[in-house]
């Protein structure tokens, strides 16, 4: 079953996981397919998915230039980047943030143009008078790196460990855009899903997750459903330095990006995972998951939930009897005449997995 997009290489557990887009430049989401189990990703078809855009209210040229631009534009605001003023350049970024966040030819122009380091300048050294200048630097970085053709070039000029660090920076805003551009640069790459484990993102993705921001909170969850597709030892380490429980809180959210990427995570990072699904199990995600099922009433979330049910039961008796005991099956069952596709073929491979042997 494959839900939310394009396609993997593992093998499914359990149907695709669901995994939004960051937010003022999210990734695309994908479907991850394992031996038997399935990872989701999600594409560009959720609330702030795919990619985001920028809003300065100092800056209504931002949004008039989204998709094809005038002549020249790109080119004046490329020269903005380096402009001394803080205020100048900042805007610049917010404006190619938007720019770049529907057309691929924007994207390539600005990275083949040399605005990288323009960009990896102002997240080292954000200017104290404009306090939105990694913000909007980190979420053109996201934008940039939705181009497949640019994600090496990106992780590869010293932007990935800069994101890295601000992510550690008192500027939530900011680290949640960075959170947001590492997702991106992990769509469809598994390198850079190992260099940001390499460059230790995860522990401190796993801390945004504690953010009262429910934008972090979502944008850091995606970040650690995506990096851990078709990567054990990204599964291992997320697990490891405590992402599940905090994972399973989010659940709870009354926000519904939140319940959304907290349910790809989920769904990711315990598909073909014994310890993890155990670990779910243990921290009491069953039940969670099960309400979630039961209550909502949105498809963009009851998708990966379903899926998230799929790959924890999946190889997994004590899982099973569970979901089971819990009053999955007959939710699952409803769920299955679903005519939304991602819906019906989670629900579908979930209620599969529940009713074999």
């Amino acid at each position: 079953p494959g839900a939310g997009g394009g396609g993997g290489g593992e093998g499914v557990e359990a149907p695709p996981e669901a995994t939004a887009p960051p937010t003022q430049a999210p990734p695309p989401e994908q479907v991850e397919e394992e031996e038997d189990e399935e990872e989701e990703d999600e594409e560009d078809e959720e609330d702030e998915e795919d990619e985001d855009d920028v809003d300065d209210e100092d800056e209504p040229d931002a949004e008039a230039y989204r998709g094809v631009p005038p002549a020249g534009v790109v080119e004046g605001l490329m020269m903005m980047l380096t402009s001394p003023d803080a205020t100048e350049k900042a805007k610049a970024a917010a404006a190619l943030c938007n720019i770049c966040s529907e057309t691929d030819s924007n994207r390539e122009l600005v990275v083949h143009a040399g605005g990288l380091p323009s960009l990896i300048d102002m997240l080292k050294h954000p200017s104290p008078e404009v306090p939105f200048m990694q913000s909007a630097a980190a979420a053109c970085i996201c934008n940039l790196a939705a181009n497949i053709n640019s994600k090496e070039v990106i992780a590869t000029s010293g932007a990935l460990e800069v994101l890295v660090k601000v992510l550690r920076s008192e500027n939530q805003a900011a680290a949640a855009q960075a959170a947001g551009a590492l997702w991106s640069l992990c769509v469809d790459n598994d390198m850079n899903k190992q260099r940001v484990a390499d460059a230790d993102a995860i522990p401190h993705l796993i801390t945004l997750l504690h953010a009262p921001d429910t934008f972090a909170q979502s944008q850091s969850a995606g970040a650690l459903s995506e990096c851990s597709i078709r990567n054990d030892n990204n599964k291992r380490l997320i697990s490891e330095h405590g992402a599940i429980l905090p994972l399973v809180k989010m659940l709870r959210s009354q926000d519904l990006s939140v319940q959304r990427l907290s349910s790809c995570a989920l769904c990711n990072v315990c598909a073909n995972h014994e310890a993890n699904k155990r670990q779910a199990r243990e921290v009491g995600a069953l039940p969670v998951l099960v309400h979630l099922l039961s209550s909502s009433q949105v498809p963009e979330v009851l998708s990966p939930v379903a899926g998230a049910i799929c790959n924890l039961s999946m190889k997994c008796a004590d899982n099973k009897a569970e979901f089971i005991r819990l009053g999955a099956t007959d939710v699952l069952r409803h769920l299955v005449t679903s005519p939304i596709p991602s819906l019906h073929g989670n629900a579908l491979a979930a209620l599969e997995q529940l009713e074999l042997g």
